[in-house]
């Protein structure tokens, strides 16, 4: 895979996820989780717009630029949604539609399909500011899946995750 191959398809995949986080939270019926896809859809709209920098830079030739000017630092997506609340606080008023359900299961399969084609990139790319780009981005995608994993097991069961928040508490 060449580097402008692996970023054309990066491109797609992000604006891919936008595109369906952008809908995703304008079909959600609860203020959370229209927060939980709009920072989804910022995060991914941040990674289009660096990719389009290490695009731009390969098209004129130029050297690929670091991972920190291409793209500005933000705070990691659970700190932004849980404002220093507990998983069980900041997932209250989400409710379990089936629309939801399958929305959830969407991302989390954007966000492994994401994933798995970042690490085959990272692996095949020599580059080093590249890898740089691809080892962010698995990182991002896996807290994204964290994320929309938590989110959908509360969905499907909010008593387990009051469970696990006590056991916690009790193992000390």
């Amino acid at each position: 895979m060449t580097i402008k191959e692996a970023l054309d398809t990066s491109f797609d995949m992000e604006k891919q996820g936008y595109d369906f986080y952008i809908k995703a939270s304008n079909k959600a019926k609860s203020a959370a989780a229209k927060k939980i896809f709009q920072a989804l859809a910022e995060d991914e709209n941040r990674h289009i717009d660096a990719i389009k920098k290490y695009s731009e830079n390969l098209a004129g030739d130029l050297a690929m630029p670091k991972l920190s000017i291409a793209m500005p630092e933000h705070a990691d997506i659970n700190k932004r949604l849980l404002f220093g609340k507990g998983p069980k606080e900041a997932l209250k008023g989400i409710s379990a539609d089936s629309g939801q359900l399958k929305a959830y299961e969407i991302a989390m399969d954007l966000e492994t399909r994401g994933y798995n084609f970042y690490e085959k990139a990272a692996n095949s790319i020599e580059d080093k500011n590249i890898k740089e780009l691809y080892k962010f981005l698995i990182k991002e995608e896996k807290a994204h899946y964290s994320i929309i994993a938590s989110t959908y097991d509360y969905l499907k069961a909010p008593q387990d995750l009051f469970f696990k928040e006590e056991k916690s508490i009790m193992e000390g």
